[in-house]
């Protein structure tokens, strides 16, 4: 299985400045939105290796679990990140939280150049919670397999039946793709703060 680094832009400014506390979770965020794209592979290679059938639906889960924990994790990670950076002094850890508008408040206290990306990491962050509420908390994800359609060029693979398994299957979310854009928002949003601040 492919593994993915934190990447340069990262890691030279920890060889310069060594790890501190912000470091840490700067690491945290990239090593997790490296977890997203690994489970997005995996469940790709999974559907390869099967066919038109669909791999094990509890591999699957595994991995569709894996990856919107790693994707909340992720900009959890963010957050503590910034918290620890600017020195917000934001506790209980549960208000350290990107889609919470008071410590986006706080955060662009003074930083309003910041504002898309924490935005935007907030509005992301909406959005895998149920999800991860599902996954963690309450029934369990809903996953389906779709069978590739030549005809209307639909992809097969692992799809996440977001209103659950009985829901319209048009609603369904293809999981290799969703992660892939998951980690790619996570990763274009921290890489402009990181350039804004550091």
């Amino acid at each position: 299985m492919r593994t993915y680094n934190v990447p340069d832009w990262i890691t030279t400014n920890l060889v310069n400045q060594g790890l501190s506390d912000n470091a840490y979770f700067l690491c945290g965020t990239a090593r997790a939105w490296g977890i997203i794209r690994m489970a997005a592979d995996a469940l790709d290679d999974l559907d390869k290796r099967a066919g038109i059938l669909g791999g094990p639906l509890k591999i699957a889960e595994y991995h569709a679990y894996a990856g919107i924990s790693a994707s909340r994790t992720a900009i959890d990670a963010a957050a503590a990140w910034l918290n620890a950076l600017l020195q917000l002094g934001v506790s209980p850890p549960h208000q350290i939280n990107l889609s919470r508008e008071k410590f986006q408040e706080k955060v662009l206290k003074g930083r309003p150049e910041l504002k898309l990306y924490v935005q935007e990491l907030g509005t992301l962050g909406n959005h895998i919670d149920p999800h991860r509420q599902r996954a963690q908390h309450r029934e369990g994800l809903a996953l389906r397999h779709h069978v590739y359609s030549q005809k209307s060029g639909h992809p097969g693979g692992w799809y996440l039946a977001p209103k659950g398994i009985s829901g319209d299957h048009t609603d369904d979310l293809h999981m290799a793709e969703l992660f892939r854009s998951w980690a790619d928002k996570i990763e274009t949003n921290l890489h402009g703060i990181h350039q804004q601040l550091v």
